[in-house]
């Protein structure tokens, strides 16, 4: 009996959060199907529903969170997940975490070909129109620095797009968050190359969005009999990461960038969730759009996509480019307007100190 591995990387903001949820509930069904999604039945490391201590030993780095565990621990849990998955009846063994899919240039090939000897692989990428990705990640990272997720006690500004280099310098290699659209086609012909033979696998998440399927999908790229056997996937996943305000991300990005206090963007990060959870928007900036790509970075990162495409030609062709009105800048009266807003969710004291540190307009 032939046995498989299933290596599902992402990309982040492309559903992964809810379909490593899904997966994680449908145990004891994939199981009965011949599937192991790894979890606490093989070891109590395996709590999440993702499986960050695979990246960390495949990076051969201890770099994601894994329960405490250090390189040693993490490949000990995996070499215990692979002997038991060998040794049972099941064919497939899948492993999900998002960090794998921009990291393929970082990952240990040696470990990687000694773990997988004798099994055959399948990667699962899940692409989306680039220009859109990095827009999500960015506003993802900001808020995700911002107390969103756990209280932070340092808070530092993203680097968006590359600097312009100075005249006579070579390019900067300070990575921003617009390099990452460059790296999707970059790892994964790294992974062709550390792995000729296997069976690399990339759809769309804007078509599968668009039709309701990002779930059943997912599962039958890796292999799951989702038509059969999770009739219902979509609709019993559900949706477990709302859509981010624009309004909100710029906010905190101008609190950031001014290098305010964390116990205030922490505060202001809760309010504004607040805000979004009870469906509250603020209305005199209703009609007003807020990104962060400027038409030319759009450009660039739509670039990227046609790259990938050219590769994996399945993909659908973008939509065609037409530039929105959007505000990439929010001045300081703006920003202190919804401040106010957002109280009595920030106090007095949090209010003052934002306004205080709310940077400065330009110059004109």
């Amino acid at each position: 009996m032939s046995k498989r591995v299933v290596f599902h990387v992402g990309l982040p903001k492309t559903g992964t959060t809810t379909i490593q949820q899904y997966l994680r509930r449908q145990d004891d069904k994939l199981r009965s199907l011949g599937f192991l999604y790894p979890g606490p039945r093989e070891h109590e490391a395996l709590q999440s529903h993702k499986h960050p201590l695979m990246l960390n030993a495949m990076k051969g780095r201890a770099t994601a969170p894994s329960g405490g565990l250090d390189l040693e621990g993490c490949r000990k849990v995996v070499a215990q997940v692979f002997a038991a998955f060998r040794q049972s009846d099941l064919e497939n063994l899948i492993w999900s975490c998002e960090g794998m899919a921009l990291s393929a240039g970082n990952w240990d090939a040696d470990y990687l070909k000694q773990t997988l000897e004798g099994l055959d692989l399948r990667v699962v990428l899940f692409a989306r129109y680039i220009d859109d990705w990095v827009e999500s990640l960015i506003q993802q990272r900001i808020r995700g620095r911002s107390g969103f997720r756990e209280r932070v006690s340092a808070v530092k500004p993203l680097r968006l797009v590359p600097p312009p280099p100075a005249e006579g310098a070579s390019k900067s290699h300070a990575r921003s968050m617009l390099d990452r659209g460059a790296k999707i086609g970059g790892s994964l012909r790294v992974m062709r190359r550390l792995w000729p033979s296997a069976e690399i696998v990339v759809r769309s998440f804007d078509a599968s969005r668009e039709k309701g399927t990002v779930v059943s999908d997912a599962l039958a790229a890796m292999g799951v009999p989702a038509k059969d056997a999770f009739a219902d996937a979509d609709e019993e996943a559900g949706v477990y990461n709302p859509t981010k305000s624009g309004l909100f991300s710029v906010l905190l990005y101008r609190l950031q960038a001014a290098a305010a206090d964390a116990e205030i963007i922490n505060a202001v990060a809760a309010a504004a969730e607040r805000r979004r959870d009870e469906g509250r928007e603020y209305k005199p900036f209703a009609d007003r759009r807020f990104r962060f790509l400027s038409d030319e970075n759009i450009t660039r990162a739509r670039s990227y996509y046609e790259e990938l495409r050219h590769d994996y030609a399945d993909l659908p062709a973008q939509p065609p480019f037409a530039s929105k009105p959007a505000d990439r800048y929010l001045p300081k009266a703006d920003g202190v307007a919804v401040l106010d807003w957002l109280r009595p969710d920030i106090s007095d004291g949090v209010f003052d100190k934002a306004r205080a540190a709310y940077p400065e307009d330009p110059q004109k």
